[in-house]
């Protein structure tokens, strides 16, 4: 079975990604793995947490911190992809975003990787890097990134 893995964040941009992945999930009748990845000195736990059921993010209350803030974006994009029948499930991984991404893409053997970009400015792009950039730079299977603005 193929896999996508698509990268999230508690952005707008996070519902275009899902809806991309929706369209790409059944167009090669693959699963998908949803990822968002938090700083590990933010992380409640460095262990890889998987979630497995698509909930209601209104079901968890307002986001305390940067680990209950990804969880809830997994949570609102497995929603979405079970919702309109697409086998997924979700992690969130503490590290780095862009080698958090593709070493989880090697490790699931990821046929694509799905994600936004941000359209940081110059001295945002300079002073934070592209996380797509890197991950395209790095990344051993195609990336597809929704370029589409906010």
């Amino acid at each position: 079975m193929k896999k996508l893995l698509v990268a999230v964040d508690n952005s707008a941009l996070a519902r275009k990604v899902v809806s991309l992945a929706t369209e790409q999930a059944r167009a090669l009748d693959a699963d998908v793995v949803v990822l968002c990845c938090v700083d590990a000195s933010y992380a409640s736990t460095t262990a890889d947490y998987v979630i497995e059921a698509g909930e209601d993010p209104g079901d968890f209350g307002s986001a305390l911190d940067e680990q209950n803030t990804a969880e809830a974006a997994v949570r609102q994009a497995l929603a979405e992809l079970q919702g309109r029948g697409v086998r997924a499930t979700g992690r969130v991984l503490a590290g780095e975003s862009a080698e958090t991404i593709v070493a989880h893409a090697n490790q699931i053997g990821a046929a694509m990787i799905i994600m936004g970009r941000r359209h940081l400015s110059s001295f945002n792009r300079l002073l934070k890097g592209s996380v797509s950039a890197a991950v395209i730079e790095r990344a051993s299977c195609p990336v597809l990134v929704d370029v589409r603005a906010d």
